[in-house]
């Protein structure tokens, strides 16, 4: 043979070695996917049966860089061993990946980048597949009873979806399709500074993440395509392998531990109450005590001193007395809420909260100016209070701007050419009114319905570390994660929910708890047991709150294979035997658990209490051990029809007691009726009192504010407000600590109210305290003490000093003003 011949047998093997069309790399045992020239994905093989398993017509670029709202996808690829090199001719872009074949599945990790500018997003799919009878949303999962194929992010900055800037309760990385079942990922450069609009706020500030996590290089995904009988199996094998969360109790991996879906007592215990606690907890078979309201502040995590006098150290003490008997603590918190009277907020506020709509102060302002100009108008959709007939006044955060150290709260907001902030309450929050000159950096602190701050990014680590601390030094051993949303404020999407769950856990010096949250998201799905909501304020009727989410609820964990929980519900003096019956049965219909609000004294307050927690302990048990027959499962699925229990040796029978049928939505109108006496305040045309507003302090959910905040139509120009506070006659309690707030004015009412007493401000600066019988029991002058109110639609805030869970007494509030 010539020597020019071996030369062209060198160089077409060469080719071969190199030619894009050689795709054993991307494939193994199961399947394999198929790349053209333009790095299109035109196959996933399912090797077992022969078939392409993508949605025909919806073939996409394997990977797309997103750049400045433009859509890059690839032009071309190349391979070399192990690494694939994609090209992006529309940007002159690179990026380097590494493949990695295992058994069950295949890795792709993104190892380098080459770009003339910093490139922003690399987006994995939409993978449009065919299998979608079953979509685990938040893990990345589309399947049906015989395949399944999955998408999974391998690290934290490996984001599981397409981005989003809102709340959900499951996460995308796996969507239905019109045909079929999309699969997603996609990883962000986060090293730079931007502005984002996202969930409840316009133009906030996202700072950059301070380590390695603000690359793109070093994003990782697996892909998988197996048997739907493997599933759990292979999701743990990937889990194991790749060195992802893998959290257990007693050994056991939370996914798939029935110990996950055990249910829980919520219960406000302390050093005094903890023995009492337990005791009811024992005798309905209760293995977890949870604290729904533990901490005084949020960010520092500070506990209440009367209930826990030496501080983290007395919570062992109880977490200590309750484990010894089989028991375990876990308390709540709002994930990265922080409340107005943590120290990273009061006396000195830390530069770590986060801002938005940041400008200047168009002209100098002394210690005790109330209108701010700002420099720029054009970020006023960060201060514009939206228009107020289409927003529920209940839901109103917190309007602060920071300035320096220095925060200060405003009522409203006008711009005509000009930004201005009116009505300010100078030094609010325990900061400090000073001078502040033309130039310096403004901006609004974000808030939410819960009037809270938020951390940004890198504080929100330092307050999960806190949180990590509490906890290890407590010895607790379940969290709820609600609010978890709130990482969404951070600027970085879910990202920063899931890093919030990462560090905490990260931080502990045991991680294996039962851990929880109002949502659900890629990273997270790691630690999280199950997902558990459902609240039971929102109707009087224990079986009727959020009945239709708890049972479609269940489906979706089911698919994103989780264990499942049935949410919350509270038991109190009302609470009868069947309510119980029938929502332990539901629960075992669903192998589910359910979390129970209740309080150390239910014996005290419930003459059916031993039998109630009699029979949460025969249905908890029964559940626990597995013994109901999938028939009888289906039986106890039918939300209107309920039963009882009877346990034999190894069986249980199930007793048909009652069906019923919904009361459906309670008309929640407050009687727009007046039933002040004109005596107390007189009553006409020129000067109207309104109807009776009415107002009960109960606290519900964790963190949520207990007051009210009602709309009053000021029938006249800018005036001072008249108004008459009553404690009914009727009432068994005394009342303290009343405040009305108006904007940014508020005043606390220095009186304890008897039942029958009533409080008068004619629009001054004199509160009268009357009693029953109408004699001046008190009279005080209190600086600045008038309320103003503006034309038209006003905001009342009312409230008073609560006691907790327990309702206290209603209380009714006549507002007055004149037309003229």
């Amino acid at each position: 043979m010539t020597k020019s011949f071996w030369i062209l047998l060198i160089t077409i093997c060469f080719i071969a070695c190199v030619d894009p069309h050689n795709k054993d790399f991307l494939e193994n045992d199961l399947f394999k996917i198929t790349l053209d020239k333009e790095g299109k994905l035109t196959e996933l093989l399912d090797k077992k049966t022969g078939k392409n398993l993508l949605v025909p017509g919806h073939n996409i670029s394997f990977l797309t860089i997103q750049q400045n709202g433009i859509n890059y996808p690839v032009t071309s690829w190349k391979q070399s061993g192990e690494m694939l090199t994609f090209k992006f001719d529309g940007l002159a872009a690179e990026i380097t990946t590494k493949v990695n074949s295992k058994t069950n599945y295949l890795t792709l990790e993104i190892v380098e980048l080459n770009s003339k500018e910093p490139i922003e997003k690399v987006v994995l799919g939409p993978y449009n597949v065919l299998p979608s009878e079953k979509v685990g949303q938040s893990i990345g999962i589309a399947y049906n009873d015989s395949i399944a194929i999955g998408l999974m992010g391998l690290n934290l900055k490996s984001r599981g979806g397409f981005e989003i800037l809102e709340r959900e309760r499951f996460g995308n990385a796996a969507k239905k399709a019109k045909t079929g079942a999309s699969l997603t990922g996609f990883v962000r450069d986060r090293s730079t500074y931007r502005i984002v609009d996202n969930w409840e706020q316009k133009l906030g500030q996202a700072v950059p993440v301070n380590d390695r996590d603000a690359e793109i290089a070093g994003a990782k995904f697996a892909l998988y395509c197996i048997p739907a009988n493997e599933l759990k199996n292979v999701v743990e094998e990937i889990i194991l392998e790749e060195k992802l969360p893998h959290i257990k109790t007693n050994g056991v991996w939370n996914k798939v531990s029935n110990y996950s879906t055990s249910s829980k007592f919520i219960m406000p215990f302390n050093v005094s109450n903890i023995e009492a606690c337990i005791d009811v907890a024992k005798k309905a078979g209760i293995t977890c005590i949870y604290h729904g309201g533990i901490f005084e502040t949020w960010g520092n995590f500070k506990v209440n001193e009367q209930n826990f006098p030496n501080g983290y150290q007395s919570v062992r003490e109880c977490s200590d007395k309750a484990e010894r008997v089989g028991i375990n603590l876990g308390v709540h918190t709002l994930t990265n809420f922080i409340t107005t009277n943590d120290p990273w907020v009061t006396p000195k506020p830390h530069p770590g909260l986060v801002l938005a709509g940041i400008t200047e102060l168009e002209k100098s302002i002394s210690a005790t100016d109330n209108e701010l100009l700002l420099h720029d108008e054009q970020v006023r959709p960060a201060y514009h209070e939206p228009n107020l007939d289409k927003v529920n006044p209940n839901w109103r955060e917190h309007k602060a701007v920071r300035i320096g150290d220095e925060i200060i709260e405003y009522s409203f907001s006008t711009a005509n050419n000009q930004l201005v902030l009116k009505d300010c309450k100078r030094g609010a929050f325990g900061t400090k009114a000073v001078e502040h000159p033309k130039g310096e950096k403004v901006g609004r602190l974000v808030s939410h319905g819960y009037k809270v701050f938020f951390p940004d990014i890198n504080l929100q680590d330092q307050m999960a570390k806190n949180l990590a601390i509490f906890f290890n030094e407590a010895n607790l051993k379940r969290i709820s994660f609600d609010g978890i949303e709130g990482g969404l404020i951070t600027g970085h999407e879910r990202y920063g929910s899931d890093r919030f769950v990462k560090v905490f856990f990260d931080n502990l010096n045991d991680p294996n708890i039962v851990a929880n949250s109002s949502d659900v998201t890629h990273f997270g799905w790691h630690y999280f047991a199950n997902e558990s909501w459902g609240e039971p304020w929102t109707s009087h009727n224990f079986r009727e709150a959020h009945l239709d989410h708890r049972l479609n609820v269940q489906k979706a964990l089911k698919e994103d294979l989780l264990p499942r929980k049935m949410g919350q519900f509270s038991i109190n003096e009302k609470t009868t035997k069947k309510d119980i019956e029938w929502v332990m049965g539901l629960c075992a219909g669903y192998d589910a658990g359910v979390d129970f609000y209740i309080e150390p004294n239910f014996e005290d307050i419930n003459k059916d209490a031993n039998s109630i927690l009699s029979e949460i302990k025969k249905w908890e048990e029964a559940r626990m051990k597995g013994v109901f027959s999938e028939e009888q499962k289906q039986q106890l699925r039918d939300p209107y029809t309920f039963y009882g229990l009877e346990l034999a040796e190894d069986s249980v029978h199930l007793v048909f007691i009652e069906s019923w049928i919904p009361e459906g939505k309670r008309d929640q109108e407050t009687n727009k009726v007046n039933t002040l006496s004109s005596s107390i305040l007189g009553n006409s045309s020129d000067a109207p009192v309104s109807f009776d507003y009415k107002h009960t302090n109960m606290t519900t959910e964790p963190g949520l504010p207990t007051s009210s905040v009602w709309e009053y139509i000021c029938v006249g120009p800018k005036q001072k407000l008249q108004f008459v506070i009553r404690l009914p006659k009727t009432s068994k309690e005394t009342v303290k600590g009343v405040f009305l707030k108006v904007g940014t004015q508020k005043r606390v009412i220095p009186f304890v109210l008897k039942p029958g007493d009533y409080v008068v401000n004619k629009g001054d600066d004199t509160y009268r305290h009357f009693s029953e019988n109408h004699q001046i029991e008190n009279e005080i002058v209190l600086s600045n003490g008038s309320l103003t109110v503006n034309e038209g639609l006003n905001l009342i805030e009312f409230d008073y000093q609560g006691t907790g869970r327990t309702a206290g007494p209603e209380m009714i509030v006549n507002f007055c003003t004149k037309s003229k």
